[in-house]
């Protein structure tokens, strides 16, 4: 119960830094009036955009960079929890998100295509697959058991139908999918205070 809390527990922080850097992306382009500009770089085909200075590609990324470790850390996490899939097939799903992390990763500092698109998609459908399983297991309850689809979903409904109707990626609504991540940190971090809570009677019975 211990070491579930404590996973449960990073997994809330993790998501948390996740969701405040996809924030911190969109800010610019609600506040500030930003242009959404390609990176420097080469385009190889058939689908590859490899930007031709990696070290400035994270110092300009390097937000985003530590976001995608958040999802990367609150994924791992909730695999280690068995949470909320519980520890069947089913945990093995997290993997999906887990790959669209790194995906995330290798598009801020080297490819950017095909690795941002994918990372989104794989995050998205990873999400999915992983409410999925919450609903079915049934570990987490209330409004938390949703919150892994809802995170899921986003992309899916507010950002992919935008790309295929316009060709360009959606900035500024890309920021706010870092609002349903928090959530799923919220959600995390309550499933935390209850099984801390529940280990806490079962010490005392």
């Amino acid at each position: 119960m211990e070491h579930s809390t404590v996973y449960l527990r990073r997994a809330a922080f993790a998501y948390l830094i996740g969701g405040l850097g996809f924030l911190a992306f969109g800010f610019p382009f609600w506040f500030l009036n930003a242009i959404d500009k390609s990176p420097k770089g080469t385009f190889t085909p058939p689908f590859f955009f490899v930007v031709d200075d990696p070290i400035a590609a994270f110092a300009s990324n390097w937000i985003q960079f530590m976001s995608a470790i958040g999802l990367a850390v609150g994924a791992y996490s909730l695999w280690q929890a068995g949470e909320p899939t519980g520890f069947g097939e089913r945990r093995s799903l997290l993997f999906v998100q887990m790959a669209g992390a790194v995906s995330y990763m290798v598009a801020m500092t080297w490819i950017v295509l095909p690795f941002a698109p994918l990372g989104a998609f794989l995050n998205g459908f990873g999400m999915i697959l992983i409410g999925w399983a919450s609903i079915k297991a049934n570990v987490w309850t209330g409004w938390k058991r949703y919150a892994p689809l809802i995170v899921g979903i986003f992309p899916f409904v507010f950002m992919f139908p935008f790309v295929i109707l316009t060709g360009a990626r959606p900035a500024a609504l890309i920021g706010f999918w870092g609002l349903p991540w928090m959530a799923l940190g919220l959600a995390a971090w309550q499933r935390a205070q209850e099984v801390s809570a529940s280990s806490k009677v079962a010490n005392q019975v």
